[in-house]
């Protein structure tokens, strides 16, 4: 299979957030922390808890930890980390004037307006994927899987839909990860474009959803660079939910803090309240067949698998850490940037409830992975424009060995049947 497809050329947008919406970050401090007590995970954990306007980034075993700490909070937070001898390093001493500087930026890398150097809109997304469909409607289907809470249609796009064996992938699960969807872009590329290099990769049905949280996405472009959560709204000053909390299995076990509507994690009233999260469910729970399942996340360089929500081990965590040692193996062969792999209590020392990978694998899907992508020199949701070609490219090396681990998990299934 040949095809010539051309890359859809994006709109031009020089700036989208304006410098006046700076200002809501006028006066913030970044702070980093070491590892030295091996504590600092809790102990940011618990000031997130408590202080739900600090903006915790990085909460890594092994690694940089950041939060970000509005101006009242400033003199207290230093003081609790001066109470519990945590070693801490100020990142930015400004981060509105960082935060308008970088605005200033295009989002357009120099070379042109693909999504290989520059962030798509909604809209130029949807018009991508709606071209596809009209131009390979042989192999390919979009449809509208749900609606987000502000009515905006949440599209899928299935590659080779005759095939069984099923691999999902979804991205834009956190607004302000924009990264991802262009990532989850560059992969449905690489399958079209590439398909006669990749033969492999079509004796299987992808289901890709490249943007799972339109509202969150498009107002992290409007308003907040950073907002992560879906727009739902409250009464009161706190708004939205982490679609990544939402999810029905184990949604309420412990960790009170996803209980705070105003934590950048909040869990939403019930299980399954959110369109964003109902649209995911229909995939994942409509897909017998599913054999892998990635979520695209953003930044911190992580393969992670089940359980998220708990510390005990899934019974095929062998296979698991196997196939992620792999890729993680085939991302630092590529561009030499270690990704860590292993469960969250593992590697990240926390637990997160409600996830889409837990959810995945207890209805069935044995190899459920979030691959987050490191971002690496950037350190940031915010990588600039001129990073996104090598940061989609090193994330399709890690995806392709996922698939690889995967053929070679199913081969040696049938042959341990055929004996």
């Amino acid at each position: 299979m040949v095809f010539n497809y051309r890359l859809l050329v994006l709109v031009v947008l020089p700036t989208i957030l304006t410098s006046s919406q700076a200002n809501r970050y006028d006066g913030f401090k970044l702070y980093e922390l070491s590892d030295d007590t091996g504590h600092e995970v809790q102990l940011l954990q618990y000031l997130q808890r408590h202080r739900p306007s600090c903006d915790v980034w990085a909460l890594s075993k092994l690694g940089h930890k950041r939060v970000l700490v509005p101006p009242t909070l400033q003199k207290s937070v230093e003081k609790f980390f001066a109470d519990y001898h945590v070693n801490y390093t100020l990142q930015v001493e400004d981060f509105g004037r960082v935060y308008e500087a970088r605005q200033k930026e295009s989002l357009v890398a120099e070379g042109g307006g693909t999504f290989l150097n520059s962030f798509p809109t909604y809209e130029e997304i949807n018009e991508y994927l709606m071209k596809l469909a009209m131009e390979n409607f042989e192999w390919i289907r979009i449809r509208v899987i749900g609606w987000s809470v502000e009515g905006r249609p949440i599209r899928a796009i299935t590659i080779n839909p005759k095939k069984q064996d099923t691999i999902i992938v979804d991205a834009g699960v956190h607004a302000r990860e924009w990264i991802t969807v262009s990532a989850a872009l560059y992969l449905i590329k690489k399958l079209i474009d590439d398909s006669d290099q990749y033969r492999m990769f079509h004796e299987y049905k992808w289901v890709i959803v490249p943007l799972v949280n339109p509202d969150g996405y498009m107002y992290s472009m409007s308003t907040d660079r950073y907002w992560r959560k879906n727009r739902r709204r409250y009464n009161g000053t706190c708004g939205g939910v982490d679609i990544n909390r939402n999810f029905g299995y184990n949604w309420d076990a412990g960790a009170e803090e996803y209980a705070n509507q105003c934590h950048a994690g909040y869990r939403g009233a019930a299980a399954f309240s959110e369109p964003e999260t109902k649209a995911l469910r229909s995939i994942l729970d409509n897909n017998d067949e599913a054999k892998l399942y990635i979520s695209l996340h953003s930044y911190g360089g992580y393969l992670i698998y089940p359980w998220t929500s708990s510390s005990s081990q899934v019974k095929n965590v062998a296979n698991l850490r196997k196939v992620g040692v792999d890729a993680a193996r085939a991302i630092w062969q590529y561009s030499k940037n270690e990704y860590k792999v292993g469960a969250s209590s593992e590697i990240l020392r926390y637990q997160a409830t409600g996830t889409s990978i837990d959810y995945a694998y207890s209805v069935g899907i044995q190899l459920p992975f979030v691959l987050e992508i490191a971002e690496y020199g950037y350190s940031d949701f915010q990588p600039p424009a001129k990073a996104i070609n090598e940061l989609v490219k090193e994330t399709f090396v890690g995806i392709k060995e996922l698939v690889y681990g995967m053929r070679r998990l199913l081969a040696q299934n049938a042959n341990t049947k055929g004996r």
